[in-house]
């Protein structure tokens, strides 16, 4: 799927985005100025209907919050945050950044798994070892943090039109890898 198109108006703001990662304290004065040109940019790709329609579930769906019983929105509800107050609020940030971007995944990984998906079709629930496969190996030859590239798999899977369990296959796979990391002594 890609990154989405923006007007002139929106890459605006985006240009005005500091996105995380973030180091405590360090860059408060540059989020607190990201604020209202990442409402106004989320505002405009709402309004113009422009984010993909399994981005927003992401955001939106219980479901496709593994581990929680609510969906990202309804945690920012539960926390406070409401309507027009969560496209402000800075932990929006990274939700935005996928919206506009997909999943924060290097090129290569993107065209294995949609080669893979290309190479299954029709994909069934049987193919799923595959895609759990190429999973790891694409998180050890990257050397990804586990935990976000999880999500980020799980993320991509979806995108690909990969059913939910399968995207949660994925996902489970790559979160249960072990380190690689060796003792040196």
């Amino acid at each position: 799927m890609g990154p989405i198109e923006l007007t002139n108006g929106e890459r605006a703001s985006w240009d005005q985005i500091s996105f995380p990662p973030h180091t405590p304290r360090s860059n408060h004065d540059a989020v607190r100025s990201s604020l209202e040109p990442a409402y106004e940019l989320a505002r405009s790709l709402i309004d113009r209907k422009a984010i993909p329609e399994v981005r927003w579930r992401y955001f939106v769906d219980p479901d496709l919050n593994i581990g929680q019983h609510k969906s990202r929105k309804q945690i920012f509800e539960k926390d406070g945050a409401r309507g027009e107050a969560i496209l402000r609020h800075p932990h929006f940030h990274k939700y935005l950044c996928y919206f506009v971007l997909g999943p924060n995944l290097p090129a290569s990984t993107v065209a294995s798994f949609s080669e893979c998906v290309r190479d299954c079709e029709p994909v069934t629930s049987g193919d799923h070892e595959p895609f759990c496969q190429l999973a790891r190996r694409e998180v050890r030859a990257h050397g990804l943090e586990h935990k976000q590239a999880a999500e980020e798999c799980f993320k991509l899977a979806l995108e690909l039109g990969l059913d939910s369990d399968m995207a949660r296959a994925v996902r489970d796979a790559v979160m249960t890898m072990r380190s690689d990391r060796r003792s040196l002594t």
